[in-house]
């Protein structure tokens, strides 16, 4: 199955045998390259967005972390303290119904 392949530079149309690049222009020429390079780069702008997102619009909670008035700061860790719990009871409900369930 591994026979000669033979792509034509979509950049300069000269064709080349079993190359990843061009040997004229050095495009690149492998697709399936082509399509990892496109999904990297939509995924770092992805992740950029989300920092960037998180940085101008940060949560209640944790903007209240930051804040200077000692109640608000109070507040705002009781808040987060209280969102921890209700997320153990219910992981634990869901852990403890599956266990029954099988």
């Amino acid at each position: 199955m591994g026979g000669t392949v033979q792509i034509k530079c979509p950049n300069c149309g000269i064709y080349n045998t079993n190359a990843d690049h061009c040997s004229n222009c050095g495009t690149l020429l492998s697709y399936k390259k082509r399509r990892e390079l496109a999904h990297e780069a939509q995924e770092k702008k992805r992740t950029e967005r989300e920092e960037t997102r998180k940085q101008t619009s940060p949560s209640w909670i944790e903007s209240g972390k930051k804040s200077e008035n000692p109640l608000v700061r109070v507040g705002a860790h009781i808040s987060s303290s209280i969102v921890i719990i209700v997320m153990a009871i219910g992981a634990f409900f869901a852990w403890l119904f599956t266990f029954l369930a099988a």
